[in-house]
């Protein structure tokens, strides 16, 4: 009977656990382009307080930057090839994620390079991570 319980609460244990959001690959890549490239002296573009509407043309706007990112920021990566890779595999998942959008708004309004949204590289990357949060809930 004890065997009986304990089968019982691991089946429950592990059907509740499994039921979570995996991490997407865009995300992991994110995290490790945070984690992993510094870049004090550099500013990027970073729209802020994005509307619905806009953040498609946001996250074009960020696929850009990650090319900035690569010229301006891997001047002393350890592992340059490897970090140039991790950028461009972030950037193709992004537009793939907006290639998803099949949306055909508007974005003549949505400004994407002002100079009052250059924000440093971790700023970027929180942003950016906040705008791949924000169109994965807007398409749920």
């Amino acid at each position: 009977m004890d065997h009986l319980y304990r089968i019982s609460f691991l089946t429950l244990f592990l059907a509740g656990c499994l039921q979570g959001n995996p991490i997407s690959s865009l995300q992991v890549g994110i995290n490790y382009l945070e984690k992993s490239i510094t870049c004090p002296d550099s500013v990027f573009y970073t729209p802020t307080d994005v509307e619905d509407s806009c953040i498609v043309a946001a996250l074009a706007c960020s696929i850009k930057e990650l090319d900035t990112v690569k010229v301006e920021c891997l001047d002393n990566a350890i592992h340059l090839e490897s970090m140039q890779h991790h950028i461009s595999k972030t950037a193709t998942d992004l537009q793939k994620t907006i290639d998803k959008e099949n949306s055909t708004t508007d974005t003549s309004e949505c400004i994407c390079e002002d100079k009052r949204l250059e924000k440093s590289f971790k700023d970027f990357i929180q942003n950016l991570r906040h705008l791949t949060q924000a169109h994965a809930a807007k398409r749920q």
